[in-house]
């Protein structure tokens, strides 16, 4: 039988994981992306965090959430250092170090459906992580995010091109399917 992650399952998980973390770390991935208006299914939360990940862990288990370190994150391997990974419930989470010069003091406080209250990264950092990430699913976001926010087209576009992600992002904000 499979269980179906609810929004609500998210939203408690994403409140308890960043009471833990307070004010250093933020929400980022699909709920990030959902908080900057593009809203897309999402299983899991995700957070960076300007601590060590031995920091992460000692947070997280003060708050009552077992976690464990995994050296490199998956994908990116070689530009991730370390990922602390943790499950509450049915709902898995991801803390990861700064990927890209983050802003922590431009983290934009967001309250989510049930009213909780979380910081999630500024809008300039994730499309930056996502353009640095540059999955499929990455660069859909950033697309997405650069059609609802076409002033940050400028200014990402040389980020896109450093990582060699401009074409591919170019042809999700062309394609009309996604207007």
């Amino acid at each position: 039988m499979t269980h179906t992650v609810g929004p609500d399952d998210l939203e408690a998980a994403a409140t308890h994981v960043a009471a833990a973390l307070g004010d250093d770390g933020v929400l980022v991935g699909g709920m990030a992306v959902a908080a900057w208006g593009y809203v897309r299914a999402t299983d899991d939360i995700d957070f960076v965090a300007r601590l060590s990940a031995t920091d992460v862990v000692e947070r997280l288990q003060a708050a009552g959430l077992s976690s464990r370190i995994q050296k490199g994150g998956g994908v990116l391997d070689d530009d991730i250092e370390w990922c602390v990974r943790g499950r509450l419930g049915d709902v898995v989470f991801d803390i990861l170090p700064p990927l890209v010069p983050l802003r922590f003091d431009r983290a934009v406080t967001v309250r989510l459906a049930r009213g909780s209250v979380v910081k999630v990264v500024d809008l300039d950092g994730l499309l930056r992580l996502k353009l640095k990430a540059g999955g499929p699913q990455d660069l859909l976001d950033a697309a997405q995010l650069l059609q609802k926010h076409p002033e940050m087209l400028a200014q990402m576009r040389p980020v896109a091109e450093a990582y060699g992600q401009w074409e591919q992002l170019q042809d999700f904000l062309n394609d009309p399917r996604l207007r």
